[in-house]
This record gives C-alpha cells, structure tokens and sequence, in this order.
C-alpha cells in the first residue's frame, strides 16, 4: 500500500465519490421518509376533514331536532297552564316537527293520565292518537303515504322497547335511548330515541316528548364516508356499533376491539384518539381515530378506521421511481466530478492562494489572472468582480451613513458631517425645520411604496424652490431640514419658507389620487459659523417648530420667549399615561335639547384633564399632542368604555335610555381593527349599540373614503348611531352627505354667529336642515348661546340644540338631576 502514490485529484475523486454516496443515501432515506410520513398525514388529515364534516351535520341535525322537540315541550306546558289545551293543534305542531326534519322517522308526546287537560275520560277512543282511557299520547309518523297519527304503543314497559317512557319517568332527566327495533309500515326497522321529560313548575312529571331516528338513515350516511377506502362507525354510550360503514352486521352488537387493545372504555379515555392497530379481518395495519359526538349529557363515538396501506398508495408508488432517478442522479454526478476535477492544475490553486491571501490582508489591488476557459476562469473572474463589489460597497456604506435612503438628500449625520466642513466660515446661516402636517395620519391609509413617493415629491419640491441658495436634508419621518448656507438678510429666508409652504400645500397627483398636504416650519438664524452652531440652529428651530405647529400651514422664527412654550407640551405628553392611571382625566356631560318636545334626547361625552400642575387642561392643549404621539388610540378607548359604563350606571338607577355620543378622531378611524375594538367594548361592558352614538369630523374622507365608507355601514349595521361634527368648519362638502350613512348632522358654532341680524347666514341655514332632512338625518345646532338664536333655528325647524344657553358640560350626577327635573316638567 505504501508504493501506491496517489494524486490529489484522485484523492478528491475518492473522497467526493464516497461523501457523494453517503449524501444521496442520507438525501435518498430522508426523502422517502418524509414521503411516508407525508401519505400518512395527507390521510389522516382527510380522515379527520370528513369525520369533523359529518360530525357538524350529524350534531346540527340531532341538535335541531333537540330544539324542535323543546319548543313543543314549552308549548305544550304552555298550553297547560294557559287551560287552552287543544289536541288537535298539539298534534299539528308534532306533524311540522317531522315534516320540518328529515332525519326524524317520528315524533312523540306521552302524558300521564289527565295530566295534559285533565279531560281524558272525553276523549276515549276519540282519535286515534288516544288510548282507550282518552290519554294524550300522539306519535306522527313518517309512512309511505305520508304523515300519520297513531297512539304510541309500549310505553308501560318496564324494559326492552318501553324504557323510552320507564326510564325518563324515573330519572327526570333527558335520555338518549339504546337502539330497539320497531315495527313501521309492516317493516321492522331499528330505531333511537332522544326523549325530554315535561315537567310542571314544581318539578312534577307530566309525560315526555321524543323523537324517532332510523338506524338506517344513519347508517347510510355513514356507509357513503369512505375515504382512501376507510369506513367509518358510530359507538353508542354503552359500546355497541350504532352504524358501521364496512359491516352492517355489527348494528346493534358490541364493540369489537383489536387484539392485544385493552377494553373500549380505555381506548376513548387514552390521550391520543389516533392510532394504528392490527386489523382482525384483513390482518393488515389500521389507521384508527375516535372522535366524541356529544349529545346533552351523552356521549356517543364516532370512529374512522383506514387500512394503512390504503394511506400509503402514494408512498408505494413513487418508492421505484425515486430510487431510480436517485442513482441515476448520483453516476451523473459522479461523472461530472470527475470531469471537473481532471482539469484541476495546481499552479492555478497556487495563483488562487496568492491573491486571495493579499486580498484578505488589506491589497485589494491584486487581481486573479487565470485564463483557462473553464470554472477556475470564471471563479477567477467572480473573483475579481467580488474585489470590485468590495471597494463600491465600502463607497456605498460612506454614502448611506451620510444619506437618507429614500429621498437621496443628505441625513441627519450628513449634516452634521457638512456642517464640519463649514465651521470658521464668513456669513449668517439659517435653518429651516420642515415638518408635514397630518402626513403620520396620510400615511397610515397608504402602502409604503405611495408613502416614499409622497415624500419624494415633497422633497424634490423643497429643493426646487431652495436651489443653489442652501442645502436640504431629510432627518427622518416627514421631517426636511433646509440650510441656507450665506444669507445677506432676513427677508431672503422668509421668502424661502413662504415659497416652501406654498408649493407644499399645491395637491399632489399620484396614481389617480389627489393629496392635500401643508407643513409647519420652524426657523432659526445664526451670525456666525461655530461648533456650536451645529446644534444649536437644530435646537432652536425645532422649538420655533413646537411653535408653527399649533397653527399648521405657516413658519415661526425662533425668540429666546419660545424656550417655554415646548416646556408644558413635553409635560402634558409625558405624563400623560400617568394620568390616565390615576383618574386624572374624566368625563363631563353636555345635553342635547329636542326642541319638537323641550326633552333631553342625548349627551355628548366632553374630555376633560385636571392636571395636578396646570389645573384644568384644555382639550386644544392636549388632543393634539395625544394625535401626535399616537395616545388618543388609548384615550379613546377609555373615553368609549367610560361613557358605556356611565350608560349604564344611569340606566342602574332608573333613567330613561339615553343617548350618548363619544368624539372620535381621524387616527382613531383609520384603525384596521375599529369596528372590532368599538364591539368588543360594548359587549364588555354590556350596553346595547343603539344607545351609543359615534361624532365623526369631516377629514374622515379626506383620506381613503373607499375605506372609511366601508367602515361606516359596518358600524351602522352594528346598529351605532352616527353623526358628522363640526359640519361647516374643514373640508365642508355637500356632494358626499348623500353617500355616507349618518343619523345626524352637527352643524358648528360658526353656522348662527350673527344668524340673528344676517339674513344670508338664515338662509344658509334653511337650506343645510332642508338638505338633511332630505337625506333622513337629523340636525344638531352647537354653541347656542342666545334666546334668540334659540328662536330662529327653531322656526328653520331644526331637531336639537345644544350649548350654553340650555347647560355647560356638566359632571354624570348634575346631568342626572337635570334630566330628571327636564323630563319631568316636559311631561
């Protein structure tokens, strides 16, 4: 062995050969026993869709005919202690039972005597569902000529067919009753029964009513369920077959287990119901699986049994074949590696060491010259082009730190890289701090894709409008950073941020779509370029910013008087989960008045803040800030389950129903899951939904009304009311109130200041309730505050008002004295 010298090619043949080998025998194992694996689930998977499948309509058929026959029993006991018994109708309601349920071969009511009218000495031999004593006892059959009425016969046995009426007497109980033959049309068939007793008031027994299924229909059903050539079973409570798919013969007999199975009853107690056993008849292997089927308190089986290698057609059929393309694959393989391997040269592997090692130290100079016309040539040339890569991604990497990658404008740190270069420069510097207004709110009813778009297209605007004069920079968000390198005055800037504003709020067309956005910017100018400038124009135009945005849609040069303003905002934002945790926030009631009946008709839900720093806090200073942080989707929900408790602390002590709006925002809307989040709320708290009524602003269909609109008949069909607030003050259009499904219509303050002596603002007016009430809504007047706008939205036949001049918001316990002493007088 020692003179044998081998080269490293055979060696690498030698080694590849039998690492291939071994791999496609590994590969070869692993696949077939996934396929295997895989047949038996796909069957077991069927096995269990068919078996659930038949299970659901065999418990919805029992469980219909369960409530056909407790709706006779209610009736009948109804009937009773009514004193308008009438037999002929009880038999009538029997015959719709059956006739109303196809799998019922009959149906039976048995009464003790003189129990049903305590008339069954007059109805002896009468019909002929009575017995010769008169005694109620009508069983509606299903024959071949139709239904008919005969008197139930057996059911004073005290065993064997008569334990349908015996043991339900005796247990009080409902009971599902052992198969037993019966005589039907002259063919004996066999038959259970699921019987309910009829008890009085006291619990004393009065009959029962049951209904009759035949085996035979249930074994039919279960004969046709034969998936992969299985056969399903059903195994009553007491271990007998109640149908069997494979062998009718089984009916009524015991359960037959498998050799070396143990008893039935362990079999439905083991954990798994899913198992493989041997087959007595075929002597094969059998898929098994026990499925309970529960009736009230019984328990029947349902059992779906498969021969294994039924479940394994798939597996047997693909074995040969697979095996025969894995060799074919692995001497094609070897092949072609031994192929490749003849053509290995070692000064070519040299020459791969050589750079590679250069390249891993740092000289990326160094290329791989191989020209062999093969792999090494191409690996050497993959190589090379993995240099290249290597150099533009180090390029890349620089560039991407100092950028934003979706706009391409320089980022937050290549302003800071930028503003390096500059330090010691000559000249006033400003910055602008751009921020889109609504654009969080935009962007959440877009895919990402249309987001970036936007963003782009505001920006390249930005630069367009700054050209050579400055640079601009995308910080993050929707947050531009325009930096006028020298400017000469003061106006140059203003000029700049009002050209910015303007050409910002121009709408944007994309993809068929109009948006509508506007900015807010915040502006800081500095007369000198230090290190400190860096920072500082950043930090003063953002607080310059803090001050645009309370307004939206303008610019604000930064004062040293702004350093406050920011303050209290970032208190009130961080405290404001604090608050919410300790009762801080809460709710004020403010009536709305039906001017039709001078009676209170609702209440909307006012927010209030009583901060432990600042006192009462406005809902202009707060609600703001809760949309900008995203809180008001918490809020929200407090103030929706807050109002529903209040609904129904007052419906506690007394009060009539009353309606209650809740303010919903834009942000809150735009949820994916708000019909859910708004259900399951009520269903919480346990109020009915035509007692809350959601306001909604008109910016709802700025954005996506496709969506909103679909929101909104979803939450009208919850039977929510709806109403549109604040009509008249945003984006006011009457072309899509005929579109939107809403109950009223909230039409702002501004609407009646100065109606009294403007006779235009009056016809205004008219029309807007003429127009509403066209459309089925409702008309709710805020801030009236003068009885004689109270007189003239009257006489313009208005619904409701509300506002001061009837009552402030007030706290739950003055609301309830109010409208108890409204209501009264109006009564």
């Amino acid at each position: 062995m020692r003179g044998i010298r081998l080269s490293i090619a055979q060696k690498l043949i030698i080694a590849l050969g039998a690492l291939m080998l071994l791999s496609y025998s590994l590969l070869v194992s692993f696949y077939l026993n996934k396929l295997y694996d895989t047949s038996l689930e796909k069957g077991e998977l069927l096995a269990q869709k068919q078996s659930i499948q038949y299970i659901d309509e065999f418990t919805t058929s029992i469980n219909k005919s369960l409530s056909s026959l407790t709706t006779i029993r209610d009736a009948l006991l109804q009937m009773r202690t009514d004193a308008v018994q009438n037999r002929l109708y009880a038999v009538h309601m029997l015959e719709a039972v059956v006739r109303n349920n196809p799998d019922l071969i009959g149906v039976y009511t048995v009464w003790e005597p003189d129990a049903f009218d305590q008339k069954d000495d007059q109805h002896s031999m009468d019909s002929s569902y009575d017995d010769a004593t008169g005694r109620f006892i009508p069983y509606i059959v299903r024959t071949n000529d139709g239904l008919k009425a005969i008197p139930t016969v057996d059911y004073n046995k005290k065993n064997g067919e008569g334990d349908f009426y015996q043991a339900v007497k005796q247990s009080g109980k409902f009971t599902l009753c052992n198969p037993y033959p019966y005589n039907l049309n002259g063919k004996k068939i066999i038959v259970t029964s699921f019987i309910l007793p009829i008890l009085d008031a006291n619990g004393q027994f009065l009959g029962i009513v049951g209904g009759d299924i035949s085996l035979q229909t249930v074994q039919e059903k279960i004969r046709k369920i034969r998936p992969l050539n299985g056969h399903a079973s059903i195994i009553t409570s007491n271990n007998d077959y109640l149908a069997n798919g494979a062998y009718p013969d089984l009916v009524m007999k015991p359960y037959e287990m498998w050799q070396g199975g143990g008893s039935i009853n362990d079999y439905k107690k083991s954990f798994s119901t899913i198992q493989y056993t041997p087959d007595r008849y075929t002597k094969g292997q059998m898929f098994r699986m026990l499925i309970p089927i529960r009736i009230q308190d019984f328990t029947w089986h349902f059992e779906m049994a498969i021969p294994k290698s039924n479940m394994l057609t798939t597996f047997y059929s693909s074995l040969w074949s697979s095996i025969l393309l894995a060799v074919i694959t692995l001497v094609l393989m070897s092949i072609l590696a031994l192929l490749l391997l003849k053509k290995i040269v070692l000064e070519n592997i040299k020459k791969v060491i050589q750079v590679t090692s250069a390249v891993a130290i740092g000289n990326e100079k160094l290329t791989l010259d191989i020209r062999t016309n093969d792999e090494f040539e191409t690996m050497a040339n993959h190589f090379n082009r993995m240099v290249d890569f290597r150099k533009e991604a180090e390029h890349l990497i620089q560039h991407q730190a100092t950028h934003d990658l979706v706009t391409g404008f320089p980022n937050r740190y290549g302003y800071t890289r930028y503003m390096e270069t500059r330090t010691g420069s000559s000249g006033q510097v400003a910055l602008l701090y751009v921020d889109l207004d609504r654009f969080k709110i935009i962007n959440e009813t877009l895919d990402y894709t249309m987001g970036d778009m936007l963003l782009k297209q505001v920006g390249n605007r930005i630069v367009d409008v700054t050209g050579q004069a400055g640079q601009v920079f995308r910080f993050g968000g929707d947050e531009f950073v325009v930096l006028l390198d020298e400017i000469s005055y003061m106006g140059q800037a203003t000029a700049i941020a009002t050209r910015i504003l303007s050409v910002i709020a121009e709408p944007i067309k994309m993809k068929g779509r109009l948006f509508y956005l506007t900015a807010s910017i915040g502006m800081s100018v500095q007369q000198e370029w230090t290190p400190e400038t860096v920072d500082r124009l950043v930090k003063e135009s953002d607080i310059a910013l803090y001050v645009a945005k309370k307004q939206r849609n303008t610019y604000k040069l930064y004062s040293p008087l702004m350093n406050d303003v920011p303050t209290k905002e970032l208190i009130l934002e961080n405290s404001m989960l604090d608050a919410l945790e300790t009762n801080q926030f809460m709710l004020h009631y403010q009536p709305k008045l039906e001017l039709g009946t001078g009676r209170i008709h609702g209440v909307e839900a006012l927010l209030r803040w009583k901060h432990p720093e600042f006192g009462m806090v406005s809902p202009l200073e707060f609600i703001p800030i809760a949309e900008k942080t995203g809180f008001i989707i918490l809020l929200g929900e407090w103030v929706l389950r807050t109002a529903c408790l209040q609904v129904k602390q007052w419906e506690q002590m007394g009060m009539d129903a009353i309606l209650v709006s809740v303010n919903m925002s834009m942000m809150q809307f735009q949820q994916k899951d708000i019909v859910a989040s708004i259900k399951a709320v009520m269903s919480e708290v346990g109020v009915r939904p035509e007692q809350i009524e959601l306001e909604l602003t008109e910016s709802i269909f700025m954005e996506n009304p496709e969506h909103t609109l679909q929101i909104l008949h979803e939450l009208q069909e919850l039977g929510l009311k709806l109403s549109l607030d604040d009509f008249g003050t945003g984006y006011s259009s009457l072309s899509y109130l005929q579109n939107i499904p809403i109950h009223y219509l909230k039409l702002d303050k501004s609407f009646i200041r100065g109606i009294v002596t403007d006779i235009r603002k009056q016809m205004i007016f008219k029309s807007l309730i003429v127009i509403a009430h066209n459309l089925n809504m409702k008309v709710v007047t805020e801030g009236v505050e003068t009885a004689e706008e109270l007189q003239i939205i009257k006489e313009h036949n208005c619904d409701l008002m509300q506002g001061y001049l009837f009552s402030p918001p007030v706290t739950p316990e003055r609301f309830a004295e109010l409208v108890r002493s409204v209501n009264a007088a109006g009564e």
